[in-house]
C-alpha cells in the first residue's frame, strides 16, 4: 500500500484473471501492442461486466502480440492474438484447463473495437448458461452461428 501496489482484493476479478505478454517494445517477434494494450480493454471489461452483473464471475482473458501465444491465449475463455499493427484475432471456447483450444471468432478486429462485440456475448452467457458453465465452455456449447446470430440481434435491439 504504501508503494501503491495494489493489493489483489482491491483487483477486480476479470483483471486479475488476464494477462498479456510483453510484445512490443520487448519482444522482436511481436507485431502488436500486449500488455500496454490490455489494461485499456480490461477497464471497458469492467464496466460492461459490472452493468450486467458479472463483475464476480470468473472469465480469462490472455492476450499476445503474435502468434506464437507467449500468454496462452489459445487456452482460455477469450484469447487475443495480435495479427497486424493494432488488430487483433479474438478467439473463444477454450478451457483453461487445456483441453480445448480456442477458435477464430472474429478476425483483423481493431484495438478499440475489441470489447464492444463481447459484450453482447457476456450478456447471452448471462442470460442462457447452464449451472457451473464457465464462459468458454457456454461458446463451444452455443456455437459460433447461434453466438454471432444472438449477438446480432442483441445489437439490433441497443
Amino acid at each position: 500500500e504504501q508503494y501503491g501496489v495494489p493489493l489483489t482484493e482491491t483487483i477486480s476479478t476479470v483483471r486479475r484473471w488476464s494477462m498479456a505478454c510483453p510484445a512490443m517494445p520487448t519482444c522482436g517477434l511481436a507485431v502488436t501492442e500486449s500488455e500496454r494494450a490490455l489494461p485499456a480493454m480490461m477497464d471497458q471489461l469492467e464496466i460492461g461486466l459490472k452493468e450486467l452483473g458479472l463483475e464476480n464471475e470468473v472469465f480469462t482473458t490472455r492476450m499476445t502480440g503474435c502468434p506464437n501465444g507467449c500468454a496462452r491465449p489459445y487456452n482460455s475463455d477469450i484469447g487475443l492474438v495480435g495479427k497486424t499493427l493494432g488488430k487483433y484475432t479474438i478467439l473463444l471456447a477454450g478451457r483453461r484447463e487445456g483441453d480445448r483450444l480456442n477458435r477464430i471468432y472474429q478476425d483483423l478486429v481493431p484495438a478499440e473495437e475489441v470489447v464492444p462485440p463481447l459484450l453482447p456475448l457476456f450478456a447471452f452467457f448471462k442470460r442462457d448458461r447452464q449451472e457451473g458453465e464457465s464462459f468458454g465452455d457456454f461458446c463451444e456449447r452455443q456455437g459460433f452461428d447461434r453466438l454471432r446470430a444472438e449477438t446480432e440481434s442483441e445489437s439490433e435491439v441497443a
